[in-house]
């Protein structure tokens, strides 16, 4: 509902991003959506969770358990962020277009 609201508030711009949890698994996703993958160690990923204010291995692994893999998140990605936390070095993969976009 939130992200709906936000869309609609937003229809007028060119792009808007969203950071969203579960998103493909929720098959929130539309065909003219373009989705770019942040792909981080699992070590990384795991320092910055832990320093969040509540975090639970529990939930994480919860999580986890629900979610795509990332290989086949890959797959689906129009965009392939490699990110290893260092803000002078970021590559951007673009694999093989799977189907084509319309406006």
């Amino acid at each position: 509902e939130k992200m709906n609201i936000f869309l609609k508030k937003n229809k007028k711009q060119k792009a808007v991003v969203l950071d969203i949890p579960l998103f493909l698994e929720n098959k929130l996703n539309l065909n003219t959506d373009i989705l770019v993958f942040i792909d981080s160690k699992r070590s990384e990923i795991m320092k910055r969770l832990k320093k969040r204010t509540g975090f639970s291995l529990k939930i994480y692994n919860f999580l986890k358990k629900n979610q795509i893999t990332v290989d086949k998140k890959k797959q689906i990605a129009d965009f392939v962020i490699k990110n290893n936390f260092n803000s002078r070095t970021i590559k951007i993969d673009r694999p093989q277009p799977k189907h084509e976009r319309t406006s």
